[in-house]
């Protein structure tokens, strides 16, 4: 969501530019998938950085609740923080945050798990040519009952 150029020095913190560009590779995956023939070899593939990404995804929701947590109290003297409402105190505001990340740690933790059980089904997929092998109801082949 960078409104900067190119050109321009991004003055953002690292991590913050790192997750930009990992949103944009996963809206570009989304992409080139939808025009990609269907290949069982490219699920697998994409399954493995599925599960990767929803781990890290889970990683930073806790680390975030961590530093959330922490947030009010970490500041300089002479700084507070407030609630942009004003109508709202800002402890509670954090602690509601605290528990968005946490739920969303969960569910990213829940979505790894699925995604891992589908990477783990479909590493099980082939395809065959039908015209040149018996298949799997066929029965021993020539080679096979000669042994």
């Amino acid at each position: 969501m960078s409104s900067s150029r190119h050109d321009e020095q991004d003055d953002r913190p690292e991590a913050v530019q790192q997750a930009e560009q990992g949103a944009q590779a996963w809206r570009a995956v989304v992409h080139a998938q939808g025009s990609a023939t269907a290949d069982h070899s490219d699920f697998y593939a994409l399954a493995g950085h599925l599960v990767d990404t929803l781990a890290a995804v889970e990683s930073l929701a806790r680390l975030l609740a961590g530093q959330v947590a922490r947030y009010a109290d970490g500041q300089p003297a002479g700084r507070v923080v407030y609630d942009d409402s004003r109508t709202f105190d800002p402890a509670v505001r954090l602690h509601d945050a605290v528990l968005d990340l946490g739920h969303l740690a969960d569910g990213a933790a829940v979505a790894r798990g699925d995604a891992d059980r589908f990477w783990s089904a479909i590493s099980h997929i082939g395809v065959e040519d039908t015209h040149t092998s018996a298949g799997p109801d066929a029965g021993p082949t020539d080679d096979e009952l000669s042994r």
